[in-house]
């Protein structure tokens, strides 16, 4: 087989060992791995192709755990020749006009993202069929290159990685680890039907971690190109957050994870990890943990209720370490007229636009009644989503008059875009149903 056969939407990761003149170079595309080794006066490459692009990662991925165990590091990359001008877009991501002049510098070097660039500022200016036919020709032209690699893993891990652009660059990404379902039925069955030989190791000795492909997805994203204006990173983990964080930090991209749902009931204080974080869905029965320390800046939080004590699930909910919450959404909790009146008369309800109570099993009457009892306190709330299954007609009606109220079905149809807005897996992760 020939090098070649790995092109440009390839991802190439480089790294070397201190302590020795030893380099290594791990190479992926699709189901294909090639990974060289040596050192300044001799080198080696072995190449293998999958019948899965999954078994093609997975290999990755062990094989640079080994690297790494062996004390490789990453190859820092060359310095940019465009350092003013990115510190420009950073300044201002959301103006075009740093990202116009980087497409002069980059015309310069005959980069096809120059072209790219232009076109989407233009669109954004005033748009045309014209326009979007030229963009699109760029993209088929040059996608492979500029995009390649983000493409690539998008394919290959189903569920795991999205992303969106703004001006030939990623500005929002969303990594979702795979859930025992995925593991099971979609990541694990690859993987054995290979020769463990072919593969490096042996997967039913070596299970590899849930969190393996949402890692992969996030390393080439760090790395690539593509991903240097990344401005939002919603993420669903669902065991430790180890090693994202170490990944994220090592790329100075911690500030950029806007959304985090976590499904682990292992917590630890997410403010000393996420200081910038902006929506957090997760479990009660790990809440006190995870708001150990302050999120300030935090706008939107959704709980799904496990068995726990409501006592503390309150008393972790404190208005001095959420100063900014706005959005609080207890799903699921067996509220009763006397538990809503408790969370209702808790101090962080004065601070918030939206309350959401829905449920998929049909919430006891005691709540509405509760909720109406108490409808002069809550004049402030723009929102308050309340489960219409299991409501009775003569209930639903004393609500009628009452703008803020949305009612909800099992599948809370309509309130998509609000979902999206506070759970950061929506809809990549299955934290909903």
């Amino acid at each position: 087989m020939k090098v070649e056969r790995l092109n440009g939407g390839a991802f190439e990761l480089g790294l070397f060992q201190p302590d020795t003149a030893r380099h290594a170079k791990l190479r992926i595309l699709g189901n294909e791995f090639e990974q060289t080794t040596g050192d300044t006066g001799s080198q080696e490459t072995t190449r293998r192709t999958y019948a899965s692009a999954i078994v093609a990662v997975t290999a990755f991925e062990h094989r640079l755990a080994e690297l790494m165990a062996a004390g490789f590091r990453y190859a820092p990359p060359p310095p940019s020749p465009h350092e003013d001008i990115e510190a420009l877009i950073d300044d201002e991501p959301d103006e075009p006009a740093g990202y116009l002049l980087l497409a002069e510098s980059l015309r310069a070097s005959a980069d096809a993202r120059a072209e790219l660039i232009e076109v989407a500022a233009a669109r954004l200016e005033a748009d045309s069929p014209e326009l979007s036919e030229r963009e699109e020709k760029l993209l088929l032209a040059h996608g492979n290159r500029l995009f390649g690699a983000l493409d690539d893993v998008q394919r290959a891990l189903p569920g795991t990685f999205t992303y969106e652009c703004f001006l030939s660059f990623v500005r929002e990404a969303c990594v979702a680890d795979a859930d025992a379902v995925a593991l099971a039925d979609v990541f694990e069955p690859p993987l054995l039907q290979v020769d463990p030989r072919e593969l490096g190791f042996d997967p039913r000795v070596e299970r590899p971690a849930p969190h393996t492909y949402a890692v992969h997805a996030l390393r080439r994203l760090l790395h690539h190109p593509a991903g240097r204006f990344l401005r939002r990173l919603r993420m669903e983990i669902r065991e430790e957050l180890e090693p994202i964080v170490p990944l994220l930090v090592e790329h100075g991209r911690v500030d950029r994870v806007s959304h985090l749902t976590v499904t682990s009931r292992r917590g630890r204080a997410l403010g000393a990890c996420f200081p910038d974080l902006l929506a957090l869905a997760c479990y009660t029965r790990a809440l006190d943990r995870w708001l150990a320390a302050p999120l300030p800046g935090l706008l939107h939080l959704t709980l799904r209720w496990e068995p726990t004590a409501l006592s503390s699930v309150i008393a972790a909910l404190d208005s001095t370490r959420l100063p900014s919450l706005q959005h609080l959404a207890l799903w699921d909790t067996p509220l009763d007229a006397k538990s809503t009146g408790l969370v209702l008369d808790h101090p962080v309800i004065a601070q918030l636009t939206s309350l959401d109570l829905w449920s998929q099993i049909a919430p006891q009457r005691g709540m509405y009644e509760a909720l109406l009892a108490r409808r002069g306190k809550l004049h402030h709330l723009k929102r308050l989503v309340l489960a219409i299954h299991g409501a009775p007609a003569e209930l639903v009606a004393r609500f009628a008059d009452w703008p803020a109220v949305v009612w909800a079905d099992r599948s809370r149809a309509g309130l998509e875009e609000a979902d999206r807005e506070a759970i950061a897996g929506f809809p990549l992760g299955g934290f909903i149903f």
